[in-house]
């Protein structure tokens, strides 16, 4: 296999690994919506090679190779994550390998071992962490890269751009949204979350449907569709069809469906 050459970046990410980790059972919109959904959206991996850019501690990516993707590799800037999930699959050798580098950086998708043999990208909640519209270009323009030259898809969970900035309606969640009001693009955010005993502090920002949409296709995707979240049939049973009403009104966030179009506009790195 080729060399891969990593890239160790300071993150806001570094100091919470255990409670990202321990975030899917806690807080329970995480399974019955957020996984129950973005799993849906991407469907059947059987056979298929993924990469799951800012995987975190590997959550998704763990779950993707049990799934039956043949080939699954976690991409995420934080050195403590990538650490962390390299451990666990030394200990449960699911066949995951992991790689600490900046997706947003357009080179990241060129990188031996990653450029043009994917089938699948996905991503949660990492486009939400671009800070500037080149970076959220770059994100597109990795994942894009990194599929296959005649195609592939880019799935993502996204920020809803019309999220609820009411302090009070994802406190049954666990978690509290604010913004910089009037909001902008790339208007700057937090999320607080709630997970056991530990807070989860994390700012994010914030895009407009339609910045998505743009770096999506300069990136060279299209057929993009919008997908909103749904709740698992155990999820109802287990908490009641009341309890996701907030939610599902107006969910935190939104999926991105991309289909992979032609790539010679990607020939040159975007310009930073």
């Amino acid at each position: 296999m080729s060399t891969i050459k990593e890239v160790a970046v300071e993150s806001q990410f570094d100091t919470v690994v255990a409670a990202y980790e321990q975030s899917m059972e806690a807080m329970p919109f995480r399974e019955h919506v957020e996984a129950h959904s973005f799993l849906r959206a991407v469907g059947d991996v059987t056979g298929q090679s993924v990469l799951d850019l800012g995987c975190g501690s590997g959550l998704y990516a763990r779950r993707l190779r049990a799934a039956g993707a043949t080939r699954v590799v976690g991409m995420d800037e934080s050195t403590a994550m990538v650490d962390y999930a390299r451990q666990r699959e030394e200990r449960e050798g699911l066949g995951v390998e992991f790689l600490a580098a900046n997706a947003a950086d357009p080179a990241a998708g060129a990188l031996p071992g990653i450029s043009g043999v994917f089938d699948v990208v996905t991503a949660v909640y990492v486009l939400p962490y671009a800070s500037t519209l080149t970076a959220l270009q770059g994100f597109c323009a990795t994942a894009r890269r990194a599929l296959r030259r005649r195609g592939g898809r880019f799935v993502a969970a996204v920020l809803n751009p019309g999220f609820s900035t009411d302090p009070d309606w994802y406190r049954r969640y666990g978690m509290e949204l604010s913004a910089q009001q009037p909001s902008s693009e790339g208007a700057p955010g937090h999320l607080k979350a709630w997970v056991g005993h530990e807070v989860l502090d994390v700012d994010f920002f914030c895009w407009s449907a339609a910045a998505h949409e743009h770096a999506l296709r300069a990136a060279g995707f299209g057929r993009i569709a919008w997908i909103r979240p749904q709740v698992s049939e155990q999820g109802r049973k287990a908490y009641g069809d009341a309890f996701w009403t907030n939610y599902l009104d107006c969910p935190h966030a939104l999926l991105l469906h991309a289909q992979a179009g032609p790539r010679a506009e990607l020939a040159s790195p975007i310009p930073q």
